[in-house]
């Protein structure tokens, strides 16, 4: 068991840098950092915070579930509201398919970016995992019971949606990495990657 936490608690720590490099890439415009290829869709600013903040999110659920539970919940409160705010708020946008400004709020994407519906605007199946993770926060939270199986849920879920992309990339099926021309933007491949390896985080727990 304590194994599995640690194993948990280092996977957080490789999103956590993966969504600052992601970050980095943006202001600095390091185009190798947003996505490994021009042809694919690049990870929006947005996602690579959120990345940033869940990894927080999961490295101090591991820590709530060794027993620092009063400091892991000031710390899981706030970065489960933005996600939740953040997400939450976009993933209603696509929805209603309106603008919100959210989308150029961080950093402004380039008009007619590759496999992007709306620029700036997350795929929705990453907003659907984000707001997976933020449940499994709340979880956390509310010290529930069955604390693991809610875990392991949200953990296949959202490793689940990332593993699909990944099977698209390799096989060359966009379908299966979520792009549906004017209706919904592609899971960038690193988005994907590390969707698998916040799932796998939320297992271990």
């Amino acid at each position: 068991m304590k194994n599995k936490k640690n194993a948990a608690e280092l996977l957080s720590l490789v999103i956590i840098m993966a969504g600052i490099a992601v970050m980095a890439g943006w202001i600095f415009n390091v185009p190798l950092l947003k996505s490994l290829s021009p042809a694919w869709v690049s990870m929006k600013f947005s996602t690579a915070l959120c990345f940033f903040l869940s990894g927080v999110s999961l490295y101090y659920m591991a820590r709530a579930r060794e027993g620092e539970f009063e400091k892991s919940q000031v710390v899981l409160f706030i970065t489960t509201l933005i996600i939740m705010l953040l997400m939450g708020t976009l993933l209603s946008s696509a929805l209603l398919k309106i603008h919100t400004g959210l989308e150029d709020l961080f950093m402004k994407d380039a008009p007619g970016a590759a496999k992007t519906v709306v620029p700036g605007r997350p795929s929705l199946p990453t907003m659907l995992n984000f707001m997976l993770m933020a449940l499994a926060a709340i979880l956390t939270l509310m010290d529930i019971k069955n604390l693991r199986f809610g875990y392991r849920i949200t953990g296949i879920a959202i490793g689940s949606i990332g593993t699909v992309a990944i099977i698209g990339y390799i096989a060359g099926a966009p379908n299966l990495y979520y792009y549906f021309e004017g209706i919904n933007s592609a899971i960038a491949f690193n988005t994907a990657c590390l969707f698998v390896l916040l799932g796998t985080g939320l297992i271990c727990l």
